[in-house]
């Protein structure tokens, strides 16, 4: 099982880079859509839910009890966040995906409107997982923030 928490500490990064990328690109394009803007968008948007998917079954793999039943408050509402925002990656990648095909713009800005939210969604799950994994180095965490040594 030890591989399956590496795979969860390994890609957990892209999907939060990507979907606060993606929210970033999508703003911008909503002024006016150029075509490297909806190619960018769109196949970002496939891959940031690929790797949101392999990060939040793999997470679920090893969480502690049925689907994570039995771990921590945080990490109750890591896992639940993390779910939602799967979902949330998969409507906005499904969105875009119809805005293309059939060349809607509505279809395209509501995306655009749910990577946003996505990101949010994202942002959250990242807190309550590093909140739960070190919470040594959260300022206001119960547990007292100790300045790890620095090497000359």
């Amino acid at each position: 099982m030890k591989w399956v928490v590496y795979i969860h500490h390994t890609f957990l990064h892209a999907p939060i880079v990507l979907s606060i990328a993606l929210a970033c690109v999508g703003l911008t394009s909503l002024r006016r859509e150029p075509e490297p803007l909806t190619g960018i968008i769109r196949w970002g948007g496939w891959a940031t839910f690929g790797l949101i998917g392999l990060t939040a079954v793999s997470g679920l793999i090893v969480a502690p009890g049925w689907l994570g039943g039995a771990g921590s408050e945080g990490l109750t509402h890591h896992r639940s966040l993390g779910l939602v925002s799967w979902i949330v990656v998969g409507i906005a990648t499904w969105a875009y995906e119809k805005g293309v095909r059939n060349d809607s713009t509505d279809w395209r800005r509501f995306a655009v409107g749910v990577w946003c939210v996505a990101s949010l969604s994202i942002l959250g799950t990242a807190h309550w997982g590093a909140a739960e994994r070190h919470p040594e180095v959260i300022p206001w965490s119960e547990t007292p923030y100790e300045r790890p040594e620095t090497r000359r």
